[in-house]
């Protein structure tokens, strides 16, 4: 069959490269742990087999973790894994989807107290529909991403929850394809030199590296950030 689907590519030469071309090195990246608000607090309150939220004026978030920033304005979805238990966590910064095992860790790194008032199967969270995090900052971010299932989350570290940009991951591009998503549909604003297309909104024309800073700083700005930290990895 004929399809499209990630590839590398070098922005010193403008071309893509082979899998054998790719050398990896450690590197420094910032983490970032980012909240996604809940479109639909009763749907969500649903599937942990709650009635409504406790406290309904109370905003509930499921928490991503990630090394590069610079693929958040091109997310679509979400991705957790069907079998792993998650938890619904009461916060002062609000409610909180976390992988169960990983919420002590979540919540130490949050430096927030917290208590776990219900727990869910992945399976049950499917398709639960959650807001970009820059969606109340810019209407160009105004969409939804929804939870697919995908086995190659695990809870071994983050959240438990990894985001999804359909357009930068093999795994992220299968996930988003498997669930209907059409090729017309992927949002890729990083052009072939490395920099986001001039339209992107808040970060256009910046080269992807260089704008990393600044959307970390705008999340945290603007309240969707629950942590950052800087790590050496082979990247």
């Amino acid at each position: 069959y004929r399809g499209l689907k990630p590839v590398y590519w070098c922005f010193d030469c403008g071309s893509s490269l082979a899998e054998f071309e790719i050398e990896y090195a450690d590197k420094k990246s910032d983490t970032l742990d980012v909240a996604f608000e809940a479109h639909d607090p009763a749907k969500l309150a649903a599937a942990f087999g709650l009635g409504a939220l406790p406290d309904a004026a109370k905003p509930a978030f499921i928490v991503i973790w990630t090394t590069t920033a610079w693929t958040l304005p091109a997310n679509q979805a979400l991705n957790i894994h069907p079998e792993l238990r998650y938890a619904l966590v009461d916060t002062p910064r609000g409610y909180l989807v976390l992988a169960e095992s990983l919420v002590e860790k979540c919540l130490a790194r949050y430096q927030l107290e917290g208590q776990i008032i219900a727990t869910a199967s992945g399976q049950q969270l499917e398709l639960m529909p959650f807001r970009h995090p820059l969606y109340h900052v810019d209407a160009g971010y105004q969409r939804l991403s929804p939870v697919y299932l995908a086995d190659y989350v695990s809870a071994e570290d983050g959240t438990g929850i990894v985001h999804s940009a359909p357009a930068y991951g093999v795994d992220d591009f299968n996930s988003c394809m498997a669930h209907g998503m059409a090729y017309e549909d992927i949002l890729n604003p990083v052009q072939g030199n490395g920099n986001y297309a001039d339209s992107l909104p808040l970060f256009g024309g910046m080269n992807i590296w260089k704008a990393c800073p600044r959307i970390i700083e705008t999340l945290q700005q603007h309240g969707r950030l629950l942590a950052t930290e800087t790590i050496t990895h082979s990247y």
